[in-house]
């Protein structure tokens, strides 16, 4: 039986969930540049993709016990990562999150811009196809 959905979609669709999660860490570490001592946060993006393809799905850490629905969460590997250190213990690189994030967000839009283009493609064949 021929599939509906090819595994480009599948794959652009968990590529975009990780890379929202991603955007979401970068963010977090460049609010927190003047907090001391906090260690900037990041994920192996193609690792993790490849695990939730693998796996059959991309399920977010729980990082707090009061957050919702995330009892059968498999999560995701959480980096800490720093290799510049303020002298109150911060290691936030602010020049460099600002060029993951922009690199992260210039990934994200093109995964979107290519799962939309394939969706409006098959919406064409299935609306041209009945004709």
């Amino acid at each position: 039986m021929m599939e509906l959905f090819d595994k480009t979609i599948e794959l652009l669709q968990r590529g975009i969930a990780l890379s929202w999660f991603r955007h979401g860490l970068l963010a977090s570490n460049i609010a927190n540049v003047e907090t001391p001592g906090f260690e900037p946060r990041d994920i192996d993006f193609k690792a993790e993709l490849e695990k939730a393809l693998r796996g059959g799905g991309i399920e977010l850490l729980r990082t707090n016990p009061r957050h919702l629905g995330a009892e059968r969460s498999q999560g995701i590997r959480i980096l800490y990562r720093g290799d510049w250190e303020n002298p109150d213990g911060n290691r936030v690189n602010l020049e460099k999150e600002a060029v993951e994030l922009a690199e992260n967000y210039l990934h994200y839009m093109a995964m979107l811009r290519i799962l939309q283009r394939k969706l409006e493609r098959l919406k064409y064949t299935i609306s041209e196809g009945g004709r």
